[in-house]
């Protein structure tokens, strides 16, 4: 009876058929020490019954840390499983499927969260948060909870788009978004809306609350930044969230006139 292959066999045997097949063409920039990497490691704990889930992320952080990206990861993956079956290490092939389910879960659910934030300022986008007030709305009306829609316009953003170029508005846009961030508590969504508009859901929010958060962020606001604020409460327009979003926006701009009167 021929002798069982060892974790570093089976390795070496993955990482040349992974590279034979294409299924991971970012190994073939590495040497035979980058290639394997973990591997070997990865394939000894399958074979000793370890967790696969939580096997599966530190493998694929090493696999990250050496430039494959997500298809090959899960080709790497595949391609092991192969390898697994033609050694008979039924109990580890059944582990490695394991492990491709559980990152194909964490790479859909990172694309995800990705699909939902503001590329420039990493809050909630338009959508995202659209949808997240939605939710909000329908949880408040149905627990008769209080909820608070804040809405931000940086005050002569334009101008400064203009006459100082796109750097400098982005630098105003991300770190008025990195204060409204700190300022808001976890449970409180905040998004970029468009633009240089921006909001925000408080929770239980009422009036006294809003202006205590509106003071938080003011002492937090960056150099060089001011805004202006529209708040809106559900009690005022029960019915629908579109509503909500024209009053808090109309009073937005009644504030931005009063500025700028």
């Amino acid at each position: 009876m021929p002798l069982a292959k060892t974790s570093w066999d089976l390795a070496v045997e993955c990482v040349e058929e992974a590279l034979e097949t294409r299924a991971a063409p970012s190994l073939a920039h590495l040497g035979r020490l980058g290639q394997l990497g973990s591997l070997p490691s990865f394939v000894a704990a399958l074979l000793a019954g370890d967790e696969p889930r939580q096997l599966a992320y530190d493998y694929a952080r090493e696999r990250e840390s050496l430039g494959l990206g997500p298809a090959e990861i899960a080709g790497e993956l595949l391609v092991l499983g192969r390898v697994l079956d033609r050694a008979d290490e039924s109990t580890a092939r059944e582990a490695v499927d394991e492990c491709v389910v559980a990152y194909v879960e964490r790479v859909t659910g990172e694309l995800a969260e990705q699909a939902s934030r503001d590329a420039l300022t990493g809050l909630l986008n338009h959508r995202a948060f659209h949808r997240r007030a939605a939710d909000e709305i329908a949880r408040a009306r149905r627990y008769r909870a209080r909820l608070a829609l804040v809405l931000f316009d940086l005050d002569g953003f334009k101008a400064t788009n203009d006459d100082e170029g796109h750097a400098e508005g982005d630098r105003l846009l991300r770190s008025f978004a990195s204060a409204l961030s700190a300022t808001a508590r976890q449970t409180d969504p905040v998004g970029r809306l468009g633009g240089d508009e921006f909001g925000a859901l408080l929770v239980q929010g009422d009036s006294d609350s809003v202006a205590a958060f509106l003071e938080r962020l003011g002492e937090r606001m960056p150099e060089g930044v001011s805004t202006s604020a529209g708040a809106a409460y559900l009690a005022e327009v029960p019915f629908a969230a579109d509503r909500l979003f024209a009053l808090a926006d109309r009073r937005l701009y009644e504030a931005k006139g009063r500025r700028a009167a």
